[in-house]
């Protein structure tokens, strides 16, 4: 089990930025890190300066980026579903367009829930100690964190649809039928849905945090994004505010006077301090930490990017993160925290060790997940399993 660090905020603020930096220093801190981005702008090969595609890509020691394409696993839904019901829906209603079911199944949402869900395959993975997520800008990731309620509210219409029917013998739900497959695929997103829920919900696994300017457009955004995640049960633990103009003192503000250039900056600090001072009260009503990150002299991305994530993690005033071990090995055991451990599958044969989870992956086929065996630890080990995680153990 990986811990997610979600980072959102509107478009322009520096949100790729500080993701980048975020994984890059937890990777110098020996941690597993992954950076995922679903932004459509590429923006993580920019701040990377290396070209990241939708397979995953060795940037340093621990650290790793990919892009997600989330339409192209929204289709890839589409299609198995598709394929399941056309075949009923023709039968059933001769001359009407079967592709509709599949076009009602491709509303607002369904992309970036995809999107999520492919998170979420990283997260149960042990390959990874940290999973950090550059989301697509705000409105994008909103509906993403809604999505789940919206789809499962589609889909229980279609699968109570489907207890009126099943009396209808012989005809719709017969055993092995396009219809017993088609609801088949639909129960496996509820449970999807479900899983994923909780574990946005959680705390101990999950992470979000906000981006922003201070700006009249920079704070409302914010505002209205912590309001309505809170409506959704999710919580936020930081909000990052880029482009602080610093405080050079009375000395130099004396200059603006006589100094046009003086005069600028000094006018854009009297502007920021009404909005910072806004933040400031946010957060303390919210219990958020609040991390302010001044006007750089440089453009972080490539090399600079160091230098900006030391001032991002400043133990002093920076963000602060307890990132979970997901995954310990010592003399004859292994230790694997994942969530819904207990609902996992395992697998051990020879030097291989590998678990899954009973779902549905739509064209994917069976997803396993590998651990490697302790040194010298032979035969079959003995499996302990809770909620939280799992435990094999070899006898010495």
């Amino acid at each position: 089990m990986a811990s997610l660090m979600l980072f959102t905020g509107k478009g322009g603020v520096g949100k790729s930025t500080v993701s980048a930096a975020t994984a890059q220093h937890w990777a110098s801190q020996g941690y597993r890190t992954i950076l995922v981005s679903s932004d459509p702008a590429h923006s993580t090969d920019d701040t990377l300066g290396v070209s990241v595609g939708l397979q995953t890509t060795k940037i340093a020691d621990n650290f790793w980026a990919r892009n997600i394409d989330a339409e192209r696993e929204a289709k890839i839904f589409a299609d198995s579903l598709n394929a399941a019901s056309k075949e009923t829906f023709e039968k059933l209603m001769p001359g009407v367009d079967a592709d509709l079911f599949t076009d009602m199944a491709m509303f607002p949402g369904i992309d970036e829930f995809f999107a999520l869900e492919e998170i979420s395959k990283l997260v149960h993975s042990a390959d990874y100690d940290i999973v950090v997520f550059d989301t697509a800008p705000t409105g994008h990731t909103l509906r993403a964190l809604t999505a789940p309620d919206y789809i499962k509210t589609f889909l229980l219409k279609i699968l109570r649809m489907k207890a009126k029917v099943e009396n209808l013998k012989g005809i719709l739900f017969r055993k092995n039928d396009t219809a017993s497959r088609m609801v088949t695929i639909l129960e496996a997103v509820c449970e999807k849905i479900d899983r994923l829920k909780v574990l946005l919900r959680n705390p101990d696994w999950v992470t979000v945090n906000l981006v922003s300017i201070p700006t009249e457009a920079g704070f409302q955004e914010c505002y209205r994004t912590i309001r309505f995640l809170e409506s959704q049960k999710i919580m936020v633990k930081n909000i990052v505010i880029n482009n602080v103009m610093p405080n050079f003192g009375a000395e130099v503000w004396e200059a603006a006077a006589t100094n046009m250039a003086t005069a600028l900056v000094k006018c854009e600090y009297d502007n920021q301090q009404p909005y910072l001072a806004r933040y400031h009260e946010v957060c303390r009503q919210h219990q958020i930490k609040l991390v302010g990150v001044s006007r750089l002299p440089y453009e972080p991305r490539g090399e600079k990017l160091v230098d900006y994530a030391k001032l991002l993690w400043n133990p002093k005033s920076g963000l602060t993160y307890d990132p979970i071990q997901s995954l310990t090995i010592s003399p004859n055991k292994v230790q694997v925290k994942i969530p819904f451990a207990a609902d996992s599958k395992w697998k051990v044969s020879g030097d291989e060790i590998k678990y899954q989870f009973d779902e549905f992956n739509f064209g994917h086929g069976e997803i396993w997940y590998h651990i490697p065996r302790p040194t010298g630890a032979t035969g079959k080990p003995q499996l302990r399993k809770n909620s939280t995680g799992a435990t094999l153990t070899w006898k010495p």
